[in-house]
């Protein structure tokens, strides 16, 4: 799988730069309590949007359902259903491995093994039956395992089952951040991307794990808004094209100046400029939507199109909850307290505005007393964060 890396030059080097930048601008768009509600927001984008580049579509609605234990009566939606919960699930354990050892070598073979077994153990059993490409039967995919068949995905062929020992070795030690420095990780991010889809060391959800690896070795590299903004996202936006850019890379060595390995150099540094690409474009997207000025405009105008009645399916929300939603959203929490103050209603009006607000998740308290935290329901998404779903998919 030699290249592992585009060959070095001033522009690549500078690209990754640009994505650190620009990343680490988002930290500060938001209050910490307002940061921690929009990343758990995201892990529901990231899921729909990993999922719907393998071909499986679920609402945002049923997903949202799902989470809160109300899964459909069609038992092929709530397969799909447990499919998203599965995608959220292994992403918040990734943050605890992290969290929990920061010696963690996320290119390891354990690492890659557990975000399939991790995965592949919260399915449906309809998810772990496969059909072997040389015999056609029907085979069990066993969580975790890797691969001992030879297997065929497009155009390209994966290397054969018994040789993947040495090169998910070779891709644990040549890709791990703390061998490497600088701008040097990112772009490691980028061609290890392709590299693991290209080893294809499961059966199935090589490109679910490699997703997900990928999120990983980001948060691994200290890019610490990650949580902030999905890749998935901008690859599910044009999957043609980054079905595309991965079996380009997947290319064998074109001519003697196209790199020293038996894949194409240019391939891969094609790939990781697109990496790249899209990464400044999710980056930019949501840059664009934490504007706080322009958030509180939306929140307060959401508010208001309910209190005329001119959302479908919505009950009423009195006028005065854009004012505590504003508040909240910008401070992260406030006080139950203080929402009389803000809304300036009578104690009564208040409290009942107060739980019709936690009634409806727009906002979150661990107890009766404790203080309320910004939240955001999917339904309300399209109107708080316009176009992170695709328009009337929510």
């Amino acid at each position: 799988m030699e290249p592992l890396f585009p060959a070095d030059s001033p522009g690549i080097a500078e690209r990754a730069m640009d994505v650190y930048r620009n990343s680490a601008r988002l930290d500060h768009l938001v209050n910490p309590v307002t940061r921690s509600e929009i990343i758990r927001l995201l892990r529901y984008i990231n899921s729909y949007y990993s999922n719907r580049i393998e071909g499986h579509h679920t609402a945002p609605a049923d997903i949202a359902r799902a989470a809160n234990k109300d899964f459909s009566t069609d038992a092929q939606k709530k397969d799909l259903q447990l499919l998203s919960l599965a995608h959220i699930d292994v992403q918040d354990l990734i943050d605890q491995w992290l969290l929990n050892d920061s010696e963690v070598n996320v290119c390891s073979r354990d690492f890659l093994c557990s975000i399939h077994r991790e995965f592949y153990n919260r399915v449906p059993k309809s998810f772990l039956m496969l059909n072997d490409p040389v015999t056609g039967k029907q085979i069990p995919m066993l969580p975790g395992e890797v691969r001992s068949r030879e297997v065929i995905v497009g155009k390209h062929i994966p290397p054969i089952s018994h040789s993947l020992p040495a090169f998910l070795e070779r891709f644990a030690h040549a890709y791990a951040p703390e061998n490497l420095v600088g701008h040097k990780k990112l772009i490691a991010a980028a061609a290890s991307h392709h590299r693991i889809a290209w080893i294809h060391p499961f059966m199935d959800g090589n490109g679910r794990v490699s997703r997900l690896f990928t999120y990983a070795y980001m948060r691994k590299i200290n890019m610490e808004s990650m949580g902030l903004w999905t890749l998935s996202r901008g690859f599910a936006r044009r999957v043609d094209e980054y079905i595309g850019f991965l079996t380009l890379a997947d290319e064998q060595r074109i001519h003697s100046l196209d790199g020293r390995g038996n894949l194409s150099e240019s391939g891969l540094t094609r790939f990781c400029e697109y990496f790249f690409d899209v990464a400044d474009d999710q980056i930019s997207f949501m840059s664009g939507l934490l504007q706080l000025d322009k958030l509180r405009e939306r929140v307060m105008g959401y508010v208001y199109l309910r209190s005329q009645g001119m959302i479908q399916d919505a009950d009423p929300l009195r006028v005065e909850a854009s004012y505590v939603l504003a508040e909240v959203m910008m401070r992260g929490e406030i006080g139950r307290g203080e929402v009389q103050r803000i809304s300036g209603l009578g104690e009564r009006s208040a409290r009942g505005l107060t739980s019709q607000l936690e009634q409806e998740g727009f906002v979150s308290s661990d107890s009766h007393r404790a203080p309320l935290r910004f939240s955001v329901p999917l339904k309300a998404v399209g109107y708080f964060f316009p176009a992170l779903f695709p328009e009337g998919s929510i």
